[in-house]
């Protein structure tokens, strides 16, 4: 276990963000899961307990919901606790409103949707970028419209740009 585990596993523990594994179930009824998340659902909240498989970090993880936030508030993400097996391994729980009501969008709509945030549609599907960010992974099982047309991003990969000046 390496040291940013360790620390965040000290840190959920001394402010009461851990929740040991064996009370997983306890935060809601299981929901689909993906490559890096399972998913847990109580009423108006869905948890996501990742795994850090695609962003390697705890840091990285942060990041990259600090920059979700940021380009899709609707779509917030909060830092709930953390899960895993003690001493072993950490898993950070994120907690997102669910989006009742909704279907999962077309690739026209996450286009049109995109351009007027003011991105780029790239050559790979789902795949943005403006001046600061890159965004990928927008395809319609992450992307929701209701029937007010409204669209949420509910699971997308960021990564911000390098800002380094030359």
């Amino acid at each position: 276990m390496d040291i940013e585990q360790r620390v965040a596993e000290m840190y959920a523990k001394d402010n009461g963000m851990w929740i040991p594994m064996s009370d997983i179930f306890d935060l809601g009824v299981p929901g689909p899961s993906g490559n890096e998340n399972d998913t847990y659902v109580s009423n108006d909240i869905i948890y996501k307990v990742n795994n850090l498989l695609n962003s390697a970090s705890i840091l990285r993880l942060l990041e990259k919901i600090s920059a979700h936030n940021n380009l899709f508030p609707n779509t917030f993400y909060g830092l709930y606790g953390f899960t895993g097996f003690e001493g072993r391994s950490i898993m950070p729980i994120l907690k997102q409103h669910l989006v009742k009501n909704a279907k999962s969008a077309t690739s026209i709509e996450i286009d049109t949707y995109m351009a007027a945030l003011g991105f780029l549609k790239k050559n790979n599907e789902g795949r943005y970028a403006n001046s600061d960010y890159e965004v990928w992974d927008l395809v319609p099982r992450n992307v929701l419209v209701d029937a007010d047309g409204d669209m949420y991003v509910v699971d997308a990969e960021i990564a911000q740009k390098d800002l380094t000046v030359t």
